[in-house]
């Protein structure tokens, strides 16, 4: 998975046809791929069996403790290795969220703390924050009060159609919450670089957040009208911690407007959802299905009052 899911998700056409759903087959193969290998660190230290009754609920029905598992020399060296791997992960996602999540929760606080105090609301429109810049630029800063940031230039340069396209996509990335989806992508690349699983993620769900975005927006106004203002404002800046239109990837979202593939079929739509929750699943029901196994054939079934009843009679 961790090197073969990417190519063959990067390589999937419908991703870009469906982001929505790219962005959950992308985020779900990242959270399998970290919890099959802390299942396997987890694996080192105690039996799949014991791990798969742990999971439902059934290690005292059976009789199994984790603490009436024998030892010896290899099985402590394997759980030393074991607790040795969860460790690692458990360290470098924390030293990730630390160099990455953090600071960039900093810097979208001083940024939005300046621009209130420098910046103007619109006179027509309360919702966007309009600031001295001749540079057009449009962006969105999902600080604890949400902001829609408009720079004069952009005022000047979009007439009314193409400002509320714009502003269309930048509430589509707010109502959306795309700036955790792409941190919690930002922080997996940066704790596994060496991963392509997860440094192909980190780019293509950059990608696929726009794309959603854009999309929201052009149902609100027409696809036309989306491309004619990401066009005019592809030469603006966005400042690093933020959400912008004119972002990742500005030539094929222009090519994917103004000529649109044939959106997904249902059935493709459900294919891909169970995909995804296929993904998962995958490393519980590694463990949980040889449990219920276990179960079905060495535990006795349960007395029921029927049961009981019969007991009596006799």
């Amino acid at each position: 998975m961790l090197f073969l899911a990417p190519r063959l998700l990067r390589a999937a056409g419908w991703t870009r046809r469906a982001p929505r759903l790219g962005i959950g087959v992308w985020i779900a193969a990242c959270l399998s791929a970290v919890a099959a290998v802390c299942l396997a660190g987890a694996l080192l230290v105690v039996p799949l069996l014991t791990v798969g009754h742990a999971i439902i609920s059934l290690v005292m029905a059976c009789g199994i403790s984790l603490h009436h598992i024998s030892r010896t020399a290899v099985s402590l060296a394997m759980d030393a290795a074991g607790i040795g791997v969860l460790a690692v992960i458990a360290a470098r996602i924390m030293y990730a969220t630390a160099a990455v999540a953090w600071p960039q929760r900093r810097l979208r606080r001083r940024h939005a703390a300046a621009l209130r105090m420098v910046g103007r609301r619109h006179p027509a429109r309360g919702d966007i924050l309009v600031v001295e810049h001749p540079v057009p630029a449009v962006y969105c800063l999902p600080a604890r009060r949400r902001l829609v940031v408009v720079s004069e230039g952009a005022l000047s340069l979009l007439d009314p159609p193409l400002l509320d396209a714009v502003i269309a996509h930048e509430h589509a990335h707010l109502r959306g919450h795309h700036y955790l989806i792409t941190t919690v992508t930002a922080v997996l690349a940066r704790a596994f670089p060496r991963l392509p699983l997860f440094t192909v993620a980190d780019d293509e769900v950059r990608r696929l957040v726009e794309m959603a975005a854009d999309d929201s927006a052009a149902r609100r106004t027409t696809p036309r009208t989306v491309a004619c203002a990401l066009l005019d404002l592809v030469a603006g800046q966005v400042p690093a911690p933020a959400l912008g239109m004119a972002g990742v990837g500005a030539a094929e979202r222009v090519r994917r407007l103004l000529a649109p593939s044939r959106p997904l079929s249902l059935a493709a739509r459900y294919l891909a959802a169970a995909g995804a929750a296929a993904l998962l699943l995958l490393p519980v029901a590694v463990p949980t299905v040889p449990a219920l196994v276990d179960d079905a054939t060495h535990c006795p079934p349960a007395t029921t009052a029927a049961d009981v009843a019969a007991r009596s009679a006799r």
